[in-house]
């Protein structure tokens, strides 16, 4: 499964309308939530254990510090291609039936993902199987077959994934833009590769790989759910020494190929892409470069993007769908990579007024700079997406899965694990003023990159151009 980092649009419906109301929020109070307890192990693994009173589940997650921005050119995608095959079988389960069948026994949830910086694998199932999920996971990343013959197999599995994808315009869109907009760095390919380079990776290049990147100093081993499994000390020590089989590329050498430079000669400048393909909407992401996972105003910015287009009484629902009837979906874009990001929008809209629509998104992404006239971000705007968060995030965290998920991935992009009170005292600290001045530090017309995809006449096309190039 491609893990993307960009917010597409699969999630219209999934939020209300948010109330006016007042923050009232007690980050200062006793926690309700799950404490996590981190430990780091002298080779570089770090294990942690989330105990949740009242939960009948545990989840098990291996976070990988490596993704596809880390591959060789030639073998782009054997970051994707490995978390396939490591579900082909095992020294134990030695075909995929037999490791898929173990766990569908038990009514397991288990599956992985890969993305530009990393990769998890995750099972998750009732407590009392705990010991089976672990077994399974070891097993898949510590002793797979990565038989010749499962490979090739795989590979057209994968080509099928590629083509469902490039099919798909509205999730296709998010490989165009970061393209664009990371052209000539490693974030411009697609997580999954190219047919070329998947044809052309072998079992040999999958167990090298394996080896440099799947050692001890390059994991997160974390276990989360029913505290009276997980609340055990010992169970740190056993993690560690089941996963942690591997020596790895030293991690200074790791470390190294994560360094690149966003510097401001690297950024494009105006650039319109239009990938032609016959559709019957259109569809268009624009934005620009923004700021790493660790820049601290990565938090203003988040919220500026919930009231921006993550909520159906955001300023781009309103303005795009409801008032203009342009669109389906519409929302904002704001993610973050190890040393960059990007601040933007996205819609799904009528071809024949994607200039109109094209025009409008723009407006609305330049209005959120306004200080003083009438479109200018409000104090009330502000609270309600700070409420908003708040009830999204208590939501997301209610079972083992979104927990083990929540810390795992928080210590792994920031290297310190936030608990969910720390994370909502930054929120409600933000002003207004912190919200613009972070957007004005990384909004700039000259750098605008906007790709769309669909089929325009010259004039039509012409007309999109002039909307991004416009000063």
């Amino acid at each position: 499964m491609i893990g993307r980092n960009l917010k597409y649009i699969f999630h219209l419906f999934a939020h209300a309308t948010m109330p006016n109301m007042k923050n009232t929020s007690k980050t200062s109070q006793k926690s309700t939530f799950p404490q996590p307890i981190v430990r780091a192990f002298p080779d570089g693994c770090t294990v942690i254990r989330v105990p949740m009173p009242a939960v009948h589940s545990t989840t098990v997650l291996v976070l990988v510090n490596t993704g596809s921005r880390y591959e060789d050119l030639a073998q782009a995608g054997i970051s994707h291609m490995l978390e396939h095959m490591v579900f082909k079988g095992t020294k134990t389960y030695p075909t995929s039936m037999a490791l898929s069948s173990t766990l569908d026994a038990v009514g397991a949830q288990y599956n992985a993902f890969t993305s530009k910086e990393y990769t998890g694998y995750y099972v998750k199932t009732e407590s009392a199987r705990m010991s089976l999920a672990i077994d399974v996971l070891s097993q898949m990343l510590t002793a797979p077959l990565l038989k010749a013959d499962d490979l090739e197999r795989e590979k057209g599995v994968i080509i099928e994934e590629m083509n469902m994808y490039k099919d798909t315009p509205s999730r296709h869109i998010g490989d165009v833009f970061e393209g664009v907009l990371y052209k000539g760095s490693s974030l411009e390919g697609d997580v999954i590769g190219t047919k070329k380079t998947v044809r052309g990776i072998s079992a040999s290049d999958l167990s090298s790989y394996m080896e440099r990147w799947y050692g001890a100093s390059n994991l997160i081993v974390v276990v989360a759910g029913d505290d009276r499994v997980v609340d055990s000390a010992s169970l740190e020590d056993e993690l560690h020494q089941i996963f942690s089989v591997r020596k790895g590329a030293p991690a200074s050498e790791l470390k190294a190929m994560r360094t690149e430079d966003f510097n401001a000669s690297s950024l494009s400048s105006k650039v319109f892409l239009l990938k032609e393909k016959k559709t019957d909407q259109a569809h268009f992401m624009m934005g620009v470069r923004g700021v790493s996972h660790t820049d601290p105003r990565h938090i203003p910015l988040n919220m500026l993007s919930v009231l921006f287009g993550d909520t159906m009484s955001s300023r781009l629902f309103n303005e795009v769908r409801e008032k203009r009837g342009l669109c389906y979906y519409v929302n904002s874009l704001m993610d973050t990579y190890h040393d960059t990001g990007v601040f933007g929008a996205g819609a799904g809209v009528d071809p024949t007024r994607a200039v109109e629509a094209v025009e409008v998104v723009r407006d609305e992404l330049f209005y959120l700079l306004d200080r003083v006239g009438s479109r200018k971000v409000t104090e009330d705007e502000l609270d309600r997406a700070k409420q908003w968060y708040h009830g999204v995030k208590v939501l997301s965290l209610e079972d083992s899965k979104s927990q083990a998920n929540y810390y795992g991935m928080k210590y792994l992009l920031e290297g310190q694990v936030k608990t969910v009170e720390e994370v909502f005292a930054e929120i409600d600290a933000v002003t207004v003023q912190d919200m613009i001045d972070a957007l004005a530090s990384i909004l700039k017309r000259d750098q605008l990159t906007c790709a769309m995809i669909g089929s325009f006449d010259a004039k039509t096309q012409l007309g999109l151009e002039k909307i991004v190039h416009a000063e």
